[in-house]
């Protein structure tokens, strides 16, 4: 899954940042089984694989929105601030719905509920802390990731950019397109 991130994005640090906040969102996943007096089971395993696969296409959403505002020539802090503002309510409401329609599931007392329950505490608890995740902790990671990669650009090339959105992959393959149309 993550070399499938890398090559969409055409970004190491992109999709590191994607699974970092994953990996994070999963303390929900305790912390929503602990406050509900549930012990993890199989089917909470299997609610942490669905709620990894909505974390990651959240955070897709919003990098995909970040690429392209880059790629509109925006500065990288502006792209980003612009990328989390017009995500912010997809993401909440795409939340916000998927935890209102588990609720009732996970307050079931009836005996055929009690093992999908687990399931549904990990995808629900775990979905609130992943929202919270995606919209403040994605952006900063994405933004410190963007100075390691600005240095280690540095430490390679021997030139400092000090445009930070000029070491992105979608800034870099935008410049290598023009380049190549210009030489045609």
């Amino acid at each position: 899954m993550f070399v499938t991130v890398v090559l969409t994005f055409r970004s190491f640090s992109q999709a590191a940042a994607v699974f970092i906040t994953s990996i994070f969102g999963l303390a929900g996943v305790i912390w929503g089984h602990f406050i509900q007096g549930f012990q993890m089971s199989i089917f909470s395993i299997f609610g942490m694989i669905a709620l990894i696969g909505i974390m990651v296409n959240d955070a897709l959403v919003l990098i995909s929105a970040l690429n392209i505002n880059l790629k509109k020539g925006m500065d990288y802090v502006e792209a980003l601030k612009k990328a989390s503002y017009s995500r912010f309510r997809p993401i909440l409401l795409t939340s916000l719905t998927t935890v209102a329609g588990l609720a009732p599931l996970i307050f079931e007392k009836s005996m055929q509920a009690q093992f999908l329950i687990p399931m549904a505490i990990a995808i629900a608890y775990g979905l609130v802390m992943a929202t919270f995740l995606t919209l403040v902790f994605l952006p900063s990671i994405l933004l410190i990731l963007n100075r390691v990669t600005q240095v280690l650009d540095w430490l390679i090339t021997n030139k400092f950019k000090k445009n930070r959105s000029e070491v992105e992959s979608a800034v870099v393959e935008l410049e290598y397109e023009r380049k190549v149309d210009e030489a045609k």
